[in-house]
């Protein structure tokens, strides 16, 4: 945003004229995603902000990661005694993976369809070798006792759940709103069944489609955020704000610390991913939904290069966007 000191008469005409100039136009223009760029943003952001962050996932003392790994500005392997010992630099986590799943669900299906994703979801298990989840496990449970899709949800209240649809707003994007709220909370409850992942889809959704659509991220935060969520990143002050709030997976402890990352850095993606890594805990899910909400707010070229070439499911992204 360009500020300038207020003026004389002459001043402000001379001000409105050089405005009006082309060249400032097109430099304003160019400052300005456009809504490709935005998608883009959106769902690469999402990956590569859990890619940054799954090398110090789950660790829930900041100072471990200090001394451990230093300030985390690249992509690197979490190591055999972390809860991905398998896992490359560049990867995805748990929540990722699933949400790598939905993209390749997508693409080859060229529709949404709750049903037919869920037997889809429920196929990738026998083979995985990542950590699997308490509301995986209670899904698979549900299903092996005969749950349909209106019912596989274990009733978990995890931001994990609803962190997993960048891809559903990316195939969504150009359709209406209420369109893609309805395949968020469809999505989600197929695994996290609550009122609280419910709810946290809904504004996820909502906020993320209005942002590819050009709205102002502050301004999207303030319509569509819970106020209970928006109320307590607001009383989190201090260096360990995020400590305060909660460094867990549960939406209570986990969207509260998202909005707080996006009220203090989220003018910066790279900074803000950063931060959210280096906060520790359940970093990971949030940073699915954060890198989500700030790649759409300032599109692909506000996520450094480096980390976009590094990140291994780079292809797989843009094929889904080319397709």
């Amino acid at each position: 945003m360009l500020f300038f000191r207020r003026r004389g008469k002459s001043g402000n005409a001379k001000c409105c004229a050089w405005l009006a100039s082309r060249d400032v136009q097109g430099y304003v223009r160019a400052m300005v995603p456009d809504f490709s760029s935005r998608v883009a943003g959106m769902l690469h952001g999402s990956f590569i902000a859990e890619a940054l962050s799954l090398g110090v996932h789950w660790i829930y003392d900041p100072e471990v990661i200090v001394r451990r790994h230093g300030r985390v500005s690249g992509f690197h392997a979490p190591g055999a005694e972390s809860y991905h010992p398998r896992k490359q630099a560049g990867a995805q986590g748990h929540a990722g993976d699933q949400a790598l799943r939905l993209l390749a669900f997508l693409q080859r299906e060229r529709r949404w369809d709750a049903a037919a994703f869920l037997a889809d979801w429920q196929a990738m298990w026998p083979a995985y070798d990542d950590y699997v989840d308490k509301a995986t496990k209670g899904t698979l449970a549900n299903l092996q006792a005969g749950a349909t899709p209106a019912t596989s949800g274990a009733a978990s209240d995890e931001l994990a759940g609803p962190a997993r649809i960048a891809p559903l707003m990316a195939f969504f994007a150009d359709k209406p709103e209420a369109e893609a709220v309805t395949a968020a909370i469809e999505q989600t409850i197929l695994t996290h069944r609550s009122p609280e992942t419910i709810e946290c889809a809904e504004f996820l959704a909502r906020a993320t489609h209005r942002l590819l659509h050009g709205a102002a991220l502050s301004e999207v935060i303030a319509q569509t955020a819970p106020k209970w969520a928006l109320d307590a990143a607001e009383a989190a002050q201090g260096p360990d704000a995020i400590g305060k709030l909660g460094r867990a997976c549960p939406i209570p402890q986990a969207l509260p610390a998202v909005l707080w990352l996006v009220k203090h850095h989220g003018h910066d993606f790279e900074l803000a991913s950063i931060e959210n890594a280096m906060a520790g805990g359940d970093n990971c899910a949030r940073a699915l939904v954060l890198g989500m909400l700030l790649g759409a707010a300032h599109g692909l070229e506000a996520i450094p290069s480096s980390w976009r070439e590094a990140l291994l499911a780079r292809e797989a992204l843009q094929q889904f966007l080319m397709a």
